[in-house]
Order: C-alpha cells, then structure tokens, then sequence
C-alpha cells in the first residue's frame, strides 16, 4: 500500500517538478515511512530527521555519496550493485577527476533485486551524502535487470559510459549540471574505470 502511495504521489509531483528532484523527495518520504512512521506521521519533524536526527549537511541534499566514499576509495561500483544508468555533467570547472575534460560522466550503482538497504548517510555522518536511499533509475544500462531499487553511490567517469565495455550501457544522454559542482576527495585521480567483474554485474 505504501508502495502505490508513492507512485501515486509522484505521478502528481511530476507534473510539477524535474523528475530526479521529485523522485528524491518522494524516495525520502518514503524511506521515513519505513523507518520511523509513526515518528514521521505523528511529530513536525522533517523526513531526514525521522530517518537519521541530521537537520543539515550533505546527507539532506537528496543526492547519493560517491562510491569512493563508502568503498575503500575505490570508484567503482560495490559487489551487490550494479550500474543502472548515468546522466552527464556539461560544465565541469572543478579541479578534480575530469577537470582536463570539463565534462563528467556519474553512473548510479543500483542495488540488485532483493538486496537489503539501509537508508543513512554515508559513513554515518551529517558531513557526507546519503547512500541506499534513492530508489530511482534512468535505466540506459543493465536493461537485462527488471525493476527499480535504491542507489548506493555514484562512479565519476571521464568518457561516455555507452563507450566504456563492462558498463553495459545504451547512448541515451541526461543532464544534471547541478552536479557539476559535487565533489569529493577521493576523486583526484585520472580516468577511472570499472572493469567487468570488479563490483557490480
């Protein structure tokens, strides 16, 4: 029942709204529901609140951690995951990985099917983005995996991913230059790859 709430609300929403945008929100919502319902429904406290206490920060942007963050620094996608699409930054200034290109490339690492998720932010802190909280798909990669779960981080790459073998990824191009100024520490080195087998599918 909860599960149809959200799609019917979103599909209200997106008339009103950028569909990632929405989505993120509705994700949030939802994630609350699950986690502390009766805390979210019966006291004035925003959903990031019910769900971990944090009232600023990074992890109350509605974007996901990057995988560096969360998987020993390494940016690929984590085992359990698999690359579910990716959407492009056209504007890239910063002096981190693909500052020679000023254009990146993020891939969202979906959980497959059936996985546990446990909705926080990264690392457990305020500081760092949420990660298994986002329950969204562009869904240009993987299109032999049914379904739509949530996202446990973002790979940053320096070409299209439809180029990139491993990936299994289609050349249908999304935007997002809001995050052209994401950043994180771990992403300084060049042009970093996932090689088949090396974490997700």
């Amino acid at each position: 029942m909860t599960e149809r709430l959200i799609e019917n609300v979103g599909s209200l929403l997106e008339r009103r709204t950028s569909r990632r945008g929405m989505l993120a929100r509705v994700a949030l919502g939802g994630a609350a529901m699950v986690v502390a319902p009766l805390r979210y429904l019966l006291q004035p406290v925003s959903a990031w609140a019910a769900i971990g206490g944090c009232s600023g920060g990074l992890c109350t942007d509605g974007y996901t951690a990057f995988c560096c963050e969360i998987n020993e620094g390494k940016n690929v996608c984590p085992t359990g995951t698999y690359v579910g699409g990716w959407w492009m930054c056209t504007a890239y200034t910063g002096s981190g990985l693909c500052a020679d290109a000023g254009v990146r490339y993020y891939l969202d690492c979906n959980h497959l099917p059936g996985s546990y998720v446990d909705c926080r932010c990264a690392n457990n802190t305020c500081a760092e983005r949420r990660t298994d909280c986002n329950v969204f798909r562009y869904g240009q990669c993987n299109t032999q995996i049914a379904g739509v779960t949530a996202i446990a981080c973002r790979v940053v790459v320096c070409q299209n991913p439809s180029t990139i073998d491993g990936f299994n990824c289609g050349d249908s191009v999304a935007v997002d230059d809001n995050t052209c100024s994401h950043e994180w520490s771990c992403l300084t080195a060049g042009l970093v790859e996932q090689l088949p087998g090396a974490g997700g599918v």
